[in-house]
């Protein structure tokens, strides 16, 4: 099953429905970014605006006019938004609702925009402190003295903080609904994929009537599915045609093979054994009899091969198949002068069919005598591991080199034997992997020092 994000992420509905999320999410970040800076230049110049106004009653005054005029100003301020303040030149406060000079603000009559800390009003002033943010101009009077005039700009702060909630809330919001959209949106196109993969394993295992399915959406899955359903076909048909071939031309020369044996033997019967030409026809009957056997295998992987259906599978007992295995082989392993071992505990039956399981077994254990030396060991090793039953045939022979242990799957070939004499038709193994790919079973060859170590592990 597709569970994780990475594998969420190649879904191509999931990342349109991510990136529409982050176009979505940017776009509001834009948005209320233009609204906080349009509405921080409204209020910088309505504020601006209000200080020059305020800054106009103040022109062509005397300096003992100007104390008066901070006086009344602030009584007449019933806000308390508005910010005076006249200081002698070291500093001191004279009048006004402000007690120290604004830091940093050069007296060169403009607008500046500073911090206003909390300070004690004075006693002709209200008694409400003024604090945040403050614009406010400087202006150096005749006298000397420090005239300052500016609002309270606290709000514009409120709404930075109000302006950048919204865009980290909105922002969360629509990332998570785009994640949830996404993730609603891939539901469909995964189980879609789950199917998709499923019956692909399935066509894998040898089953090439299945096909992918379409559905009516005739989307690009369905596009895909359509184009590889096109080629399963294709596929399939040469497939047959090749086996049709195959299993044609070994049944065919069944029958002229047997005659042919049959005429060299009655020929041979006719000949003493003492002469050269009744030794060719026995090499001639040994030659014909190695191609019926590699035509008789041919057919019998066939037949395993177009088994559909699983009428002969059943709970079997893996390791009553094994005592049987080695009642059969002890004979000829003690004529090979090979040590058979069986080692087995009580395991739990797997759905098999007995005849064939006990078939490909036997091409196992027979390989694995017939390439042991005499005095070597081949031991068969029944064990289970969680729910998994395990059947291990080890043997002290040859071996098979790493790199051809895929090779000797498939029909015909054949390693070069270390052994003299010990030469198969490269078909053992073949009929071995038919049976197990209709069981839906695992043959894994496991590294040793010397041998061969094979493992059926019998797991759908």
């Amino acid at each position: 099953m597709i569970t994780t994000l990475r594998e969420r992420w190649r879904i191509s509905t999931f990342r349109m429905a991510m990136l529409f999320g982050v176009l979505f999410t940017i776009g509001n970040v834009a948005l209320l970014s233009l609204i906080y800076w349009q509405t921080s230049s409204y209020l910088i110049h309505r504020s601006d605006d209000s200080i020059a106004g305020m800054a106009s009653n103040f022109v062509n005054l005397s300096p003992a006019k100007v104390e008066e005029e901070v006086r009344d100003a602030l009584i007449y301020d019933l806000r308390r938004s508005n910010l005076y303040g006249l200081f002698r030149s070291d500093g001191t406060p004279v009048a006004g609702n402000m007690q120290s000079l604004p830091d940093g603000i050069p007296a060169d009559g403009k607008i500046h925009q500073f911090a206003q800390p909390s300070i004690p009003a004075f006693p002709s002033a209200s008694n409400q402190p003024v604090q945040g943010l403050a614009r406010a101009l400087v202006r150096r009077l005749e006298n000397g003295e420090i005239l300052v005039i500016g609002r309270d700009f606290t709000q514009l702060a409120e709404i930075r903080s109000i302006i950048l909630n919204a865009l980290i809330i909105s922002g969360s919001v629509i990332l998570f609904i785009g994640l949830a959209i996404g993730f609603a949106l891939s539901l469909s196109p995964l189980k879609r994929i789950n199917v998709i993969r499923t019956t692909s394993r399935r066509i894998m295992q040898g089953e090439l009537s299945l096909r992918l399915p379409v559905s009516d959406r005739h989307d690009e899955l369905d596009s895909l599915s359509a184009i590889v359903n096109t080629m399963l076909e294709e596929i399939e048909r040469l497939l047959t045609e090749v086996k049709s071939v195959t299993d044609t031309v070994a049944h065919d020369l069944r029958t002229p093979l047997t005659r042919l044996r049959l005429m060299l033997v009655r020929v041979q019967q006719q000949l003493p054994e003492e002469q050269h030409e009744h030794q060719l026809l026995n090499n001639a009957i040994d030659e014909t009899d190695t191609l019926l056997a590699r035509f008789r295998a041919l057919l019998r992987i066939s037949e395993i091969e177009n088994r559909q259906r699983k009428s002969g599978f059943r709970q079997v007992d893996p390791e009553t198949i094994l005592k049987q295995l080695h009642e059969l082989f002890e004979p000829l392993a003690e004529d090979a002068g090979v040590n058979l071992r069986l080692e087995s505990i009580a395991a739990d039956a797997i759905p098999a069919d007995p005849d064939l399981l006990f078939e490909a077994l036997s091409n196992l254990v027979d390989n694995a005598i017939k390439f042991t030396p005499a005095g070597g060991t081949v031991r068969i090793a029944l064990r289970q591991e969680s729910s998994i039953v395990y059947i291990d045939i080890i043997d002290t022979g040859c071996g098979i080199p790493l790199q051809e242990r895929a090779a000797v799957m498939q029909r015909f070939h054949r390693v070069q034997p270390m052994l003299p004499g010990k030469e198969g038709y490269g078909l053992g193994l073949s009929i071995v992997t038919a049976v197990m790919r209709l069981h839906g079973f695992h043959l894994l060859f496991q590294d040793v020092a010397t041998g061969t170590h094979l493992t059926v592990e019998c797991a759908n």
